[in-house]
């Protein structure tokens, strides 16, 4: 199954990753192919995510970090709209 990302998830990854550039390269670049390997897997495993807390959404965890995917899927492919840090107030919407 395709995997796109939407404008908002592109920004927030840019976002998370320029923050934890600011604290570890190494960091930065280990986080975010955890993130890219969680998104790739929703291609393959769309369902394997739980029940989102916004309504049409499903969630990821992102291995060994405090990311969660946020997505949406299709029957033609599954659309990640955020990145969230675990510990962030949730949004009413992405």
């Amino acid at each position: 199954m395709k995997v796109l990302w939407s404008a908002a998830s592109v920004r927030y990854l840019q976002e998370v990753l320029e923050y934890l550039q600011g604290e570890s390269s190494a960091g930065a670049i280990t986080i975010s192919r955890r993130i890219l390997g969680t998104a790739r897997r929703l291609g393959q495993m769309p369902y394997s995510g739980r029940v989102g807390r916004i309504d049409g959404t499903r969630e990821a965890v992102v291995p060994r970090s405090p990311y969660i995917v946020v997505y949406e899927v299709s029957e033609q492919s599954v659309e990640i709209l955020g990145i969230w840090h675990a510990a962030r107030e949730w949004p009413e919407s992405f």
